[in-house]
């Protein structure tokens, strides 16, 4: 079975790309929890991390991190929270491994738990593409993108 992030990785499907090299891309979550929320997804499709080859695993969490600096610098992030859903009983509602990059702002502690325990605890229905939301994702994955590019 094709996942979600197989078809945005191979273009069917739009996204807005803050990151793409030959093992990972990284690209907006359409549902974000805060503002510059980022999924970090390996291009070789396993669902769980344990099955993931060790340097794309290493390249995966270093990318991360490259995002996360990203986000404080192109955002004005003060903070982030890493979240992995690591199986199905983890919640995990895509089986390919991905890890969000979820920007923290201060100040945003009630809205964004209740965002995040909403994310982990139940499955989050798809929200309708409109020009308005893609133009938001699109102004906070320029600003990564930018940012990413100075380092």
């Amino acid at each position: 079975m094709t996942t979600i992030f197989e078809r945005i990785i191979a273009g069917e499907l739009p996204a807005s790309f803050v990151h793409q090299d030959e093992r990972c891309v990284a690209f907006m979550d359409i549902n974000p929890i805060t503002r510059g929320h980022v999924l970090v997804v390996p291009r070789r499709p396993v669902p769980t991390l344990d099955l993931l080859d060790a340097l794309s695993r290493v390249h995966l969490w270093e990318t991360v991190q490259r995002i996360g600096r990203a986000q404080r610098e192109g955002l004005g992030s003060r903070a982030q929270h890493l979240l992995v859903n690591d199986g199905k009983a983890a919640s995990q509602t895509v089986p390919h491994v991905h890890i969000h990059v979820i920007p923290r702002y201060g100040g945003d502690t009630l809205h964004t738990l209740a965002r995040l325990t909403w994310h982990i605890t139940t499955i989050t229905l798809p929200r309708r593409e409109t020009p308005q939301r893609r133009g938001q994702l699109e102004a906070a994955a320029a600003a990564i993108r930018d940012a990413l590019q100075a380092r």
